[in-house]
């Protein structure tokens, strides 16, 4: 996790590469889970697959786009209801493959998308039919006691890896948690009321929030990462008479787009089996450097087409992957389209006007968009949505660039405009979304700390939870300590933290008023970013900001001198509004200034609507298990009576 020069384009490890098939570029698996290629990017010709590659071992874009069926709850009185069966099930994701053994909501990867209307109170119950054992195999490629020679390489089959033990025989436990979705803990998918095969999960939600697109997944403690990777995610739509109103593109114009990355074993002659691989590095058994596989597939196909109209298209995109962050573009003949998403929503609803991505539309896991596309500008085109590293411009020759730039699918736009209404976006969208600013908070509370740190003595990330030392007992600590943590704000400002919690079973707990707004600030050691999320609660962004963290000491784990303020940051446009998972951290390249490793402070006013227990996390699957913490949000008088004992 903290190798940095892992991380350099141009270091020694960077150029190195693993060969397979004809000299193929296997990937990228790096420290910063946002790349990973198999092989080159080719240019494709209107209305056709790319051309077939050996290397590739699968041609792109031979498929067309599977869009998930649409699940819709009954009226039953007051309530609505629902039943979603987990079932074992052969999925497709390419045509020259065979079926992926997976386990699936209602059999199919991933799962039907759930569409409900704001107000109707929700009944599910999530039935658990699994069988088996988990449909993965699960291997580490590190050497025993220390880095692998290549620890960039990410490739098909298991040839050089070792299994990682425990995983093979993991029965289909479950825990089904509605991401985003603000329900009391009792509903939440708490992650240790595990759900036995045969068994029935009854959540109640109240479903009174903004419309937008949350999603489903299996949130079953330490095994997340396997279950979630064998299947079991989908997507969860909610309409509201705001966004009704709205002129937005329905029906066949409107296409989720739920992005993942899977990797498969090979058999003997190096054909693709279909059987699930999930690699990482391991290092002296426990430091894990997060997955990242070479296939990326959008609902369950890998590297899909879609034919649309020349017309205006809304995308609702969801990162589901374990770990990978997508740095999504559109390209038109090999190059970048500025501007040509339009965000309209985020995790948790509409914006109240567009806003256009110049660069890349940086999601990172748990993260959703909606997204508005002109496909007019287009017309007889094949363009491609692709996945590239900042810093590099897409579509330029070079075989770093094409390592770089993997595709993620392609749209055949047709060559004359269909008839029919196809309008621009209006320029209000949500009348009832406000921005929140640092003005609008609470004059008296008390931010909450928590700190991002690379691997300790346990050789794993770590998740710290702070509090604020008084001033007279900062004095006497001398530094740099374990724990200690110093930082020096805009203003000058020096604040004194010191660790109270670590582990998940730390005995102290975050606890919070029930309808209070709090502020948390993420501040991020580590050299990867870390997207974090918060159960039971939305919040917004109120800033980001670049801060020097070359004061910590990663031997003592305390600062040796403040981190410091270097320059505010500027929000993405998928940042400004309602939110569950906020990234931590450059989304692009890691780089070294002559300061050493940057580090980010991002500071968010989170409301806690609802009651329970809950817990905040990475959602990095490989980091969850490690960056995890439980909080409880209760009735303030319930949470103080009883203090003056």
């Amino acid at each position: 996790m903290e190798n940095p020069s892992a991380d350099i384009p141009d270091s020694p490890l960077f150029k190195r590469r693993t060969l397979l098939r004809g000299g193929a570029v296997a990937g990228l698996a790096s420290l910063v889970p946002v790349y990973s290629a198999f092989g080159a990017s080719h240019a494709a010709g209107p209305g056709g697959p790319e051309p077939s590659a050996e290397k590739l071992l699968l041609t792109k874009f031979t498929d067309p786009l599977r869009i998930p069926r649409v699940l819709r709850p009954v009226e039953r009185g007051d309530y609505d209801e629902l039943t979603v069966r987990m079932r074992t099930a052969d999925v497709r994701v390419h045509s020259d493959m065979p079926a992926v053994r997976m386990w699936t909501y209602e059999g199919s990867y991933p799962g039907p998308t759930i569409e409900t209307v704001r107000g109707r109170r929700l009944r599910i119950a999530w039935e658990n039919e699994l069988t088996g054992t988990v449909p993965v195999t699960a291997v580490d490629f590190g050497a025993p006691g220390g880095p692998s020679p290549d620890p960039l390489s990410n490739y098909p089959g298991t040839a050089g890896c070792q299994e990682v033990p425990g995983v093979a025989g993991l029965k289909p436990w479950a825990a089904v948690h509605l991401h985003g979705m603000l329900t009391g803990g009792g509903n939440d998918g708490w992650m240790e009321n595990l759900l036995a095969p045969g068994d029935v999960q009854l959540s109640a939600y109240p479903n009174d929030q903004s419309a937008t697109a949350l999603w489903y997944h299996d949130h079953t403690h330490h095994v997340s990462r396997f279950s979630v990777y064998a299947g079991l995610a989908g997507l969860f739509v909610c309409r509201d008479e705001e966004e009704q109103a709205l002129d937005l593109p329905r029906g066949r114009h409107e296409v989720p787009l739920v992005l993942s990355d899977r990797n498969f074993d090979l058999d003997a002659s190096g054909a693709l089996t279909g059987r699930l691989v999930h690699k990482v590095e391991m290092v002296n058994t426990k430091l894990m450097r997060t997955h990242a596989a070479p296939y990326t597939l959008v609902n369950g196909v890998i590297w899909p087409y879609l034919e649309v109209d020349a017309r205006w298209y809304r995308l609702r995109i969801a990162n589901a992957a374990n770990s990978r962050i997508y740095r999504l573009m559109l390209l038109a003949d090999g190059r970048p389209v500025p501007g040509a998403l339009k965000v309209i929503g985020t995790d948790q609803g509409l914006l109240d006007a567009p806003l256009a991505v110049e660069g890349a539309l940086n999601l990172s896991p748990g993260e959703r968009a909606d997204v508005l596309v002109d496909f007019s500008a287009f017309r007889g085109q094949a363009v491609k949505l692709v996945n590239t590293m900042e810093g590099v411009p897409p579509g330029t020759s070079s075989t770093r660039n094409d390592l770089l730039e993997p595709d993620v699918m392609q749209f055949r736009v047709a060559d004359r405009k269909r008839a029919g209404r196809s309008t621009a976006p209006p320029e209000v969208l949500s009348s009832t979304f406000e921005r929140i600013t640092h003005h609008d908070l609470p004059h008296d509370a008390a931010p909450r700390w928590v700190v991002l740190v690379g691997p300790g003595a346990a050789n794993v990330p770590e998740l710290w939870e702070m509090e604020e030392v008084m001033e007279a007992d900062a004095a006497g600590i001398t530094l740099p300590a374990a724990g200690i943590v110093q930082v020096k704000d805009s203003d000058g400002t020096l604040t004194t933290l010191r660790r109270t919690a670590m582990d998940y079973d730390d005995g102290r707990t975050f606890t919070v008023a029930h309808d209070s707004v709090e502020v948390w600030k993420y501040l991020n050691l580590a050299a990867s970013p870390h997207p974090m999320h918060i159960h039971l609660a939305h919040f917004q962004v109120l800033s980001r900001d670049n801060y020097d963290v070359t004061g910590f000491d990663r031997t003592v784990r305390g600062t040796a001198r403040p981190v410091a303020f270097v320059k505010a940051a500027e929000l993405e446009p998928h940042e400004r509004g309602e939110k569950d998972v906020i990234r931590v951290g450059t989304a692009g390249e890691i780089r070294l200034g002559p300061n050493g490793t940057p580090g980010e402070l991002v500071t968010v006013a989170v409301r806690f609507p609802v009651t329970g227990r809950g817990v905040h996390h990475c959602h990095m699957l490989e980091h969850e298990q490690h960056m995890v913490r439980p909080l409880v949000v209760g009735p303030a008088d319930h949470l103080h009576a009883g203090h003056q004992h």
